[in-house]
């Protein structure tokens, strides 16, 4: 007797939430597996956990990869600060019946893991962070970006037009010439990240990621930009889970500095440095990351 096959990945589903706004998100691995919610960088959406699929199923975990609001299917709303998207979650949490969840946050989606891990934290049972953004603004003098870290992080913000300008020229190449949008990634990026993005299944994913998360527009990655370089005002002494970070310090895409600094404001927190890892390291160790998180869930929050 043949066996059943496994149902298919939700790529899309929505909600609506309390404000009349709506919010998609996809769902990858194991439908009755423990919680845990993904957060996608900036540019990103949804599609870009798809990659998790065969993993998340192999370890009983159920990702739930929203978009935030601007990206993808979900409607743009203004926020003040990183805080305010936590409603969001919340909202859909409670749409999905879910009491208890993890957390991972890649890149621009570490911020706000970071804020739902402080706000949750009744609620959030680990919280895995992997090349995220870090608090630059609150961070100040303190650390020394590179002239690309700057720009992005401390001119970009404060040039909203330009800003925009930018990702919606990102926006019309990935719509009109995806392989050359792609080759471009490429070409920018380090050695440690080169052999990493010429993989076609991680290809594939961040052209998903990418182009669907700008297909209704810029507001959504604008919007990361200057939350992510202003003051977070975030309570980080309230990021009580098990936390694992991991920071590659050839990544040219964040500056690993504030990430090691993030890693040393969370109360509870494990930080790896990855001495010749790039930014999308994790594609190549995707399963490490899940490992921790099922460690810490099976452990009932000890750490993994």
């Amino acid at each position: 007797m043949d066996s059943k096959a496994p149902p298919e990945p939700k790529s899309l589903n929505t909600l609506t939430l309390p404000d009349g706004r709506k919010i998609a998100y996809a769902e990858f691995g194991d439908p009755g597996g423990a919680p845990v919610f993904a957060f996608h960088g900036t540019p990103g959406s949804r599609l870009t956990f798809e990659i998790t699929e065969g993993s998340a199923r192999a370890r009983n975990l159920r990702i739930i990869a929203p978009d935030r609001p601007g990206y993808g299917r979900s409607d743009f709303k203004a926020f003040t600060q990183l805080g305010d998207w936590v409603a969001d979650l919340e909202a859909l949490a409670d749409g999905l019946g879910l009491n208890r969840f993890a957390l991972i946050g890649v890149s621009g989606g570490g911020p706000y893991a970071v804020a739902a891990a402080s706000a949750l934290s009744h609620r959030v049972e680990f919280l895995a962070l992997v090349s995220p953004v870090g608090p630059v603004a609150d961070l100040g003098a303190r650390i020394t970006l590179s002239p690309m870290h700057r720009r992005i992080f401390r001119e970009l913000p404060n040039r909203p037009r330009l800003a925009a300008a930018v990702f919606w020229a990102m926006r019309r190449l990935l719509s009109l010439a995806p392989a050359l949008a792609y080759r471009g990634l490429v070409q920018r990026a380090g050695a440690a990240d080169r052999a990493v993005l010429l993989k076609q299944a991680v290809k594939q994913s961040l052209l998903d990621g990418h182009e669907e998360g700008l297909s209704a527009g810029v507001h959504g990655a604008v919007q990361d930009l200057r939350l992510f370089s202003g003051p977070w005002g975030i309570d980080f002494d309230q990021v009580i889970v098990p936390a694992v970070l991991w920071q590659g310090l050839a990544d040219r895409n964040v500056p690993p500095a504030a990430s090691r600094a993030l890693a040393e404001m969370l109360p509870n927190c494990r930080l790896d440095l990855l001495p010749e890892a790039g930014h999308y390291w994790v594609f190549d160790h995707l399963d490490a990351v899940l490992d921790a998180v099922e460690a810490s869930l099976k452990a009932g929050r000890g750490l993994a």
